[in-house]
């Protein structure tokens, strides 16, 4: 109900993975779904944790610039990648809000190779002087978008709780990654 109401994302609680934060998402979705050697494509400039937890399950990191409308997806690889990670919301670090029709060219990108997006939205409910863009997600009529949220600047950092809603078709997998990293999440 949370994400429908503040970010446009309509899913069912068997769709949401409870984690220790975006950092755990992201190792746990590399774990799942990276094979050494997989190219990811990653907005340049990104998180550099994101990096890190991405090269350790040995995806090969494709740098993809970033201007005023987001990603650009006329860089992305013609030959596809296995994942695009992205702060579609609010880009980090530069802010910028990506078009309506660079979303909609990267979940083409998407839909047409077979990749998976990963849609890190740390921070997409802060908006003080406009409405809360809907989630990336929210458009996804292929299954191909994870949703990565978190609680961290609504409550509180040392909290560590976040979440992903996964497509049906690889929440197993996620599900089965998370439990070798910690067996389960804090009962809080």
């Amino acid at each position: 109900e949370y994400v429908a109401r503040r970010r446009g994302v309509v899913c069912s609680p068997d769709e949401v993975v409870i984690v220790n934060g975006t950092q755990q998402a992201i190792t746990v979705l590399a774990r799942a779904l990276v094979d050494e050697g997989d190219a990811v494509a990653i907005e340049d400039p990104h998180y550099q944790y994101a990096h890190h937890a991405l090269r350790a399950h040995g995806a090969q990191l494709i740098a993809v610039g970033t201007d005023s409308e987001g990603l650009d997806c006329g860089a992305l690889p013609r030959n596809g990648v296995r994942l695009v990670c992205v702060t579609p919301a609010h880009q980090f670090p530069s802010g910028v809000e990506m078009s309506l029709t660079r979303r909609m060219a990267l979940l083409r990108y998407a839909s047409e190779h077979g990749c998976w997006i990963v849609e890190d939205d740390y921070d997409g409910e802060f908006r003080y002087e406009t409405r809360s863009v809907p989630a990336l997600r929210s458009l996804d009529m292929h299954g191909r978008v994870i949703y990565v949220g978190s609680f961290s600047k609504v409550l509180f950092p040392a909290l560590r709780l976040g979440y992903m809603i996964c497509p049906r078709s690889v929440r197993d997998d996620i599900v089965g990654a998370k439990r070798f990293d910690d067996l389960g999440s804090s009962p809080i």
